[in-house]
């Protein structure tokens, strides 16, 4: 009997994408090459030769150094952060393990360019507790709404709709941006969780922070719905949002609200575009890439995590791109400022220690540790040359988030709820002090 032939399967013909005929066109005629650039001297991505960031304005708001110019030489530095002139080991040495309200107080000190008093403080604290809750249209239009599943889009789009709420949205006076952001600061936190939850959970459970939690306190509160996390963990992931809230005005989101502000447009505008700016995978997601590079040499080592040679060897060959996504990068290594060190990074390494002896995740704490440490050695090794490629902050926040139970989803957002004090801060400078809208020129070289 013979036997039955199978079904040949029909393809499916893609319908043509409108306008198909003129992709070439558009690549072609909007391509500019290399060497052009080079003719004319233009410092790409407002970078000097040498990686520096080109000076484009002032701030007394934050320093990030990395190197230093003596006798016209550049010299590699250990990493440096200060927050208003004071450095970032010095506000964190006043805080212990307990301290609840680090983000409180430092977004205080951003804003204001002072520390702030018990009184200062306390009233800080009940206004954020008190402006936590977002408008019911915002929740049910945008939050629950919108069927998308990204978390910095649904963020974006209720930024700019609270514009609607507000009864002088395009107020440019200085005073009255500072209360705006304060009310967008303690407003982050709840739609990023409840973003989250409508988007990734079945029937959630919106919950409102207890009036005395923190910020970082009230976020694990409700993304965990109604679950109070361990003093530890609410000091850790506040901890980590000091170390996100500012990092110099020439970050690409930071110098987008410039811009925008520059313009004479509102917060809730200029907020949106650092939004989007931060939503881009080359600033904002590298705890995200890190986490993924994490995963793909577990898979490759097996066991073998705390064996040297083998991890050398297939760090090798992720830097020669023969290995992971082929793009030569360790991923959570080296930054574009810093030339030796990461100061939020070391910070942060200490604090996950104590995190990862809790929830009993030492040995995978370790590998990253070891590929902080060989990583380099092979960078070196293969480019012939002693230039350090040192951890920065994102090769650990993500380990740190994971060991608190926070979703991948929402590590650029949480990035984002840090960072807004440092956007606001820069935008208030500009209201103040730029007096002119950022057009720096561009040379025709078409046809």
């Amino acid at each position: 009997m013979a036997k039955a032939s199978k079904p040949v399967a029909k393809s499916v013909k893609k319908p043509a994408l409108p306008f198909a005929h003129l992709a070439k066109d558009v690549i072609a005629n909007n391509t500019i090459e290399e060497p052009i650039y080079a003719d004319y001297d233009v410092k790409r991505g407002l970078r000097n030769k040498d990686g520096s960031g080109v000076i484009a304005g002032l701030t007394r708001i934050s320093s990030v150094i990395g190197a230093r110019q003596i006798d016209g030489m550049v010299e590699r530095v250990e990493g440096i952060l200060k927050y208003r002139g004071i450095p970032i080991e010095d506000i964190i040495n006043q805080f212990n393990d307990q301290s609840r309200f680090c983000f409180e107080t430092v977004s205080f000190l951003l804003l204001t360019g002072k520390m702030p008093t018990a009184k200062d403080l306390a009233e800080l604290k009940t206004f954020f507790s008190d402006h936590r809750p977002i408008p019911k249209d915002i929740l049910d239009n945008i939050i629950k709404g919108l069927p998308s599943k990204d978390i910095m889009n649904k963020l974006q789009n209720a930024v700019c709709g609270l514009y609607g709420f507000d009864a002088d949205p395009d107020s440019n006076d200085a005073f009255e941006n500072f209360l705006k952001t304060l009310s967008l600061t303690a407003k982050f936190p709840t739609i990023i969780a409840y973003s989250y939850l409508a988007a990734h959970k079945k029937n959630p459970k919106f919950v409102t922070p207890k009036p005395d939690m923190s910020l970082a306190e009230g976020f694990l509160y409700m993304l965990s719905e109604g679950k109070k996390p361990s003093v530890l963990e609410a000091h850790i992931l506040d901890l980590c949002l000091v170390l996100h809230a500012e990092h110099g005005g020439g970050n690409n989101s930071a110098f987008a609200t410039y811009v925008v502000t520059s313009s004479g447009s509102d917060v809730y505008s200029a907020i949106t575009a650092a939004i989007g700016s931060l939503k881009g995978p080359l600033h904002g997601a590298a705890n995200s890439k890190v986490m993924k590079m994490i995963a793909d040499i577990k898979q490759h080592l097996g066991k073998e995590w705390a064996d040297l040679p083998k991890l050398r060897k297939y760090l090798n060959a992720m830097l020669q791109k023969k290995a992971y996504d082929q793009s030569g990068k360790i991923y959570g290594l080296g930054h574009a400022v810093y030339t030796k060190s990461d100061p939020r990074a070391i910070i942060l390494l200490k604090r996950a220690h104590l995190l990862a002896k809790q929830v009993k995740r030492e040995k995978e704490l370790q590998l990253y540790i070891n590929i902080a440490k060989e990583g380099p050695k092979e960078f070196q090794k293969l480019k012939g040359h002693e230039k350090t490629i040192a951890p920065n902050v994102d090769f650990y926040s993500g380990f740190v988030y994971d060991c608190l139970g926070i979703p991948k989803e929402i590590y650029t957002p949480i990035f984002a709820m840090a960072r807004i004090v440092g956007w606001a801060s820069h935008r208030i400078e500009e209201i103040l002090s730029g007096k002119r809208i950022i057009r720096p020129g561009f040379k025709y070289v078409g046809k």
